[in-house]
Formats: structure tokens, C-alpha cells, sequence
């Protein structure tokens, strides 16, 4: 079978299965670079259902979750947008407004070919058990303390902070597909400790040994090895802490570069700075990055999590 025709069996399975569109759904397409294979599979794939709809270019030299102003009036009338973008809009305040009116949202940054047949592999029903695992062990919970084999450090509070991941019930709602993942924003100021960057990207693997620094909260120092991370957080507000994201999906075994797969990853954990607006945090930054931390302890008010 040829790619192309992969691409569209895939992009069957999450736009009729799993979203249920149907001809008359209200549906946005929002691209960012060219050429896009992933875009080009949705669009055909619903042009061929005889699905009815719009499409807006977006700037592709913003930073991830930074305002899309030339997507808010359609994103404002549509029901389902679909975003297979380079740079993220998961966090973009547009976003949470069309969400807040009732918009399903899929996000799909940095989305690849490779990245986008996982949804394929994906077991739904498991990776939605293992969340509710997860999250029964968070929920009314409050501090939560990391560690990894490379010298990871952290803790910080997660109390009364909305648990998100699971299949969502609501109206409206944002999700990255291949999805995979619980997460919350942690208490911003009550982060202290260090982070040991496993891997960020294509740009940073253990064996640089990059490290920062987190004070009340903030990124305070760093080393020359985590500078290709820290340079795209000094952002207003890009060094406080986002998130807190654990790793839900046994389709994804090992980091590739791509922070869309790599956070899936089963077993691992992902912290991000800046913006966290969209889901329960105080922080607003027009960048939300995600680091990926290997083979993590992870104690929830002193009781290790067991995934």
C-alpha cells in the first residue's frame, strides 16, 4: 500500500471513527507550511466524504501557542478544527476561545507522516485505562517529587489543579492526536529543584547533560548544553514552569525528536515552561515547549506512581 493511501486510511479512522464528522459538521482546517502531507490526506479524505470545509493559512514563524489572529473569526464558527501544523496552537488563546463556545480542537503539531500512522497502533481502550490508573493517583492529591537516573530533581504542588487527558466529555476541548497523556499545570511558585534534560526535540539527547535550574517556580540558571531549549523560553513569562505530563501510550517506545510522539512515549514524564492558561494555570507566555524525562521515580505525596 502507498503512503498516500495510508495516510487517508488513517486519517479515516480519526475523522469518521473517533470525531464522528459528518457532512454537515462545521469544520476548519488550519495549515501552516507547504508542502503537508498530513493536511493533504485530511483534506481529501473529506472531500471525498463530501464533507463541506474552511481553510486558513497561519504564520509559521510564531512560536509554539503563540496568538493566531489570522485563524480567530473562522475558529470562532466552527465546530471541529483540525490543526496539522508545524508549530503548535494546542495553548494559543484563540484556541481557548473557541473552545470556551464549544469547538472540538485537534492539534497536531509537528506532525509526520511516521507520527500520524501511530494513531493506527494506538490501543484506545488501553491508553484510556492506564490514564484512569494514573489519574486515581493524583486526584486529591498535592505534592509530587521526581527523580531520574541522570540527576533529575524536582518537586512541586498539584493541588486542587484540573487532571486532564482522558477522553474528553465535554462540548468543547482541545487534544493532540496520536494522544497519550495525563497532565496538569503544577502551582507555578512551588517548583524547586533542577531538571537533567533527557531529550527537547532533535536538539538535546542525555549524553549533552543538559541541565537548568528551577527556583519558586523559574527557570534561574542553566548550563551551555541547555541553551537550545532556554533560548526559545526567554519569552516574557517563558521560564515559568507549565506543566506537568506523564506518558500514557505503549504504541510509542523510544523519543524520535518530535515532542508530539516523544511526550506519548509509555513510562515517561514531560515538564513544560511557559503558558498553561488553557488548562488551569496562571501562567501567560506566548510559548509552552516540553521537555521528555526518561525512566522517572515519581512519588505522589510520598507514594510511588505506578503506571
Amino acid at each position: 500500500m502507498s503512503m498516500d493511501n495510508k495516510l487517508i486510511l488513517t486519517a479515516e479512522k480519526m475523522l469518521f471513527s473517533e470525531l464522528g464528522i459528518r457532512k454537515t459538521s462545521k469544520v476548519l482546517l488550519i495549515n501552516d507550511y507547504e508542502p503537508n502531507p498530513v493536511y493533504l490526506a485530511i483534506k481529501e479524505t473529506l472531500a471525498k466524504r463530501g464533507v463541506v470545509f474552511k481553510e486558513v493559512m497561519v504564520n509559521e514563524e510564531r512560536s509554539n501557542s503563540a496568538p493566531i489572529p489570522e485563524a480567530f473569526e473562522e475558529m470562532m464558527k466552527a465546530k471541529i478544527i483540525i490543526a496539522p501544523t508545524k508549530k503548535s496552537i494546542t495553548w494559543a488563546p484563540e484556541t481557548k476561545r473557541a473552545v470556551e463556545k464549544g469547538a472540538r480542537v485537534i492539534s497536531l503539531p509537528a506532525i509526520t507522516e511516521e507520527i500520524f500512522l501511530k494513531i493506527n497502533e494506538a490501543n484506545s481502550k488501553e491508553i484510556e485505562k492506564i490514564g484512569r490508573k494514573i489519574i486515581s493517583q493524583l486526584k486529591g492529591k498535592s505534592k509530587v517529587e521526581i527523580t531520574t537516573p541522570h540527576g533529575t530533581n524536582i518537586s512541586f504542588s498539584i493541588k486542587k489543579r484540573p487532571l486532564i487527558g482522558l477522553a474528553p466529555k465535554t462540548k468543547g476541548y482541545v487534544r493532540n492526536y496520536p494522544y497519550g497523556e495525563i497532565f496538569c499545570a503544577p502551582i507555578e511558585e512551588t517548583a524547586e529543584g533542577e531538571i537533567f534534560i533527557d531529550y527537547f526535540k532533535d536538539l538535546i539527547k542525555p549524553s549533552d547533560k543538559a541541565w537548568i535550574k528551577i527556583e519558586n517556580g523559574k527557570i534561574s540558571e542553566w548550563n551551555e548544553a541547555a541553551k537550545p531549549y532556554v533560548s526559545l523560553q526567554s519569552v516574557e513569562n517563558g521560564f515559568v514552569i507549565a506543566e506537568f505530563g506523564i506518558g500514557t501510550n505503549k504504541a510509542h517506545k523510544s523519543p524520535i525528536g518530535n515532542i508530539l510522539h516523544d511526550e506519548k512515549i509509555y513510562g515517561t514524564i514531560h515538564i513544560a515552561f511557559g503558558n498553561n492558561t488553557g488548562f488551569g494555570g496562571q501562567n501567560k507566555s506566548p510559548v509552552h515547549n516540553d521537555l521528555i524525562l526518561m525512566k522517572p521515580t515519581v512519588l505522589i505525596d510520598g507514594k510511588k506512581l505506578e503506571w
